[in-house]
């Protein structure tokens, strides 16, 4: 069985590994003072954990949820600068991807989801949603 820390892992390792990947600020941690734009909000979101196995045989837990990655950037220089790198998250997650975790493995289930972006007082953030299922 899977276990949610390893998911979270998992997803956090292959983010970190972009190339120029900019400062992030992991769920249930302050923002320090010392990062500044542009860097990254991770959320991992769980939907559903569920038994797949059959009555009687083993065991085979699957966790469903996403990840979401929210590229924050400067207000009043165009949407651009964080779209693009949205489009850098959402490449390091192509639909298909296996991430092995200590108890199982991560499948990126579809392409990920580059949402609309929006003004967050100082900031404009674009989000990324980025689906997966674990077993």
């Amino acid at each position: 069985m899977i276990e949610e820390a390893d998911i979270s892992q998992a997803l956090g390792q292959r983010l970190v590994a972009m190339t120029d990947c900019p400062d992030v600020v992991w769920e249930n941690k302050d923002k320090p003072a010392s990062v500044v734009r542009p860097y990254l909000v991770v959320e991992v979101v769980r939907v559903s954990r569920r038994d797949a196995s059959l009555k009687g045989g083993r065991r085979l837990v699957k966790s469903n949820g996403f990840l979401q990655v929210t590229a924050v950037g400067e207000l009043d220089v165009y949407a651009f600068p964080s779209e693009r790198l949205a489009d850098r998250i959402a490449g390091q997650f192509p639909s298909g991807l296996r991430l092995s975790a200590a108890t199982g493995t991560v499948t990126i289930m579809d392409e990920p989801d580059i949402k609309k972006g929006y003004r967050d007082g100082a900031d404009w953030r674009v989000p990324v949603q980025i689906d997966y299922w674990a077993s």
